[in-house]
């Protein structure tokens, strides 16, 4: 709950000035509203109605309480209104880093599900039912999200938030400048068109990077999220067992655990492995929450700061 405390001044207020102090109150109370019947990052309900309140709120927004143009930062997730090419650039750059653990501080896993093919729908039926947020790492491209953006809603729905698994999964190891970006915001550009938000985080295909792609996707303004332990649905010839002893074994606080939404017995792991994980104190929860506490977090500073520079 958000909550606006109005600090008295001495002597009367001047009209001028109790319009701008009443502009910047009631923009807050809109943030606030926004944000707390907004699915995904920066909502503490995981199950609510989809809603759509971006379009033509920013600037009002921005112009009254002094915000940076373009969006607003909350826990870590930017909310905006930019499109396209529009979103190039927004992100403040950060250090070259791979990221394969969040908050060791704390009992929290990340639950973290890749590509989008062939999903298996009971997987979110599931953690919507289980109130366990998670986070989506979806390709734009090749008949996914530009194909199903109904499949992106549907995981807001259910408490999920929505990163990049870059535009058409490829390996990012010897491409070139031009073809990472493509991958980066062409991704992400379709990803935001439907969900109005951008997290700075990254997958890439099969989680192999070189380092000049490691750099690039910095200067962009993402950190690179690899795993800490994997149900190991993509090999053939698994079984539940071994699945969810996989994952068992790599829980850890601030771990980050990888499936996928087609793979191989997905739905049957998580069923057993998440009440079992919980059992052991942990919470399973989104990777932005993992990450809060580390050094590997979005802020309102930063973002206003490198938008000011423009």
């Amino acid at each position: 709950m958000y909550h606006v405390a109005m600090k008295s001044t001495r002597g009367p207020l001047g009209p001028s000035r109790g319009k701008a102090l009443l502009s910047v109150t009631m923009a807050v109370l809109l943030l606030s509203l926004v944000v707390a019947l907004s699915p995904g990052c920066g909502s503490k309900n995981a199950s609510v109605p989809t809603l759509d309140p971006f379009k033509g709120l920013d600037s009002g927004l921005a112009s009254a309480s002094g915000l940076s143009s373009g969006g607003f930062v909350v826990d870590g997730c930017l909310f905006t209104t930019r499109q396209g090419d529009e979103l190039e650039g927004v992100l403040p750059p950060v250090k070259p880093q791979v990221l394969s653990k969040g908050n060791t501080n704390v009992k929290k896993v990340a639950l973290t599900i890749d590509d989008g093919w062939n999903a298996d729908m009971r997987i979110l039926q599931l953690l919507k039912d289980s109130k366990v947020k998670f986070t989506a790492f979806l390709i734009g491209g090749r008949n996914m999200v530009e194909s199903n953006p109904d499949f992106v809603r549907q995981i807001q729905e259910a408490g999920g938030e929505v990163c990049s698994h870059t535009w058409d999964h490829y390996v990012m190891r010897g491409k070139d400048e031009a073809t990472v970006m493509m991958e980066i915001w062409k991704s992400q550009g379709i990803i935001t068109d439907i969900t109005h938000r951008v997290l700075p985080y990254i997958r890439f295909s099969g989680g192999a990077y070189d380092q000049p792609a490691l750099d690039w996707t910095a200067r962009e303004g993402y950190w690179v999220v690899n795993w800490s332990a994997s149900d190991n649905d993509t090999a053939s010839g698994v079984t539940v067992d071994s699945q969810v002893a996989a994952l068992l074994s790599g829980c850890s606080n601030g771990a980050i655990l990888l499936c996928h939404w087609g793979g191989h017995n997905t739905y049957e792991v998580l069923a057993r492995a998440i009440p079992e994980i919980q059992k052991r104190g942990f919470e399973v929860t989104s990777l932005s929450e993992v990450m809060e506490g580390t050094p590997y977090v979005l802020t309102e500073k930063a973002y206003r700061e490198h938008n000011k520079k423009k």
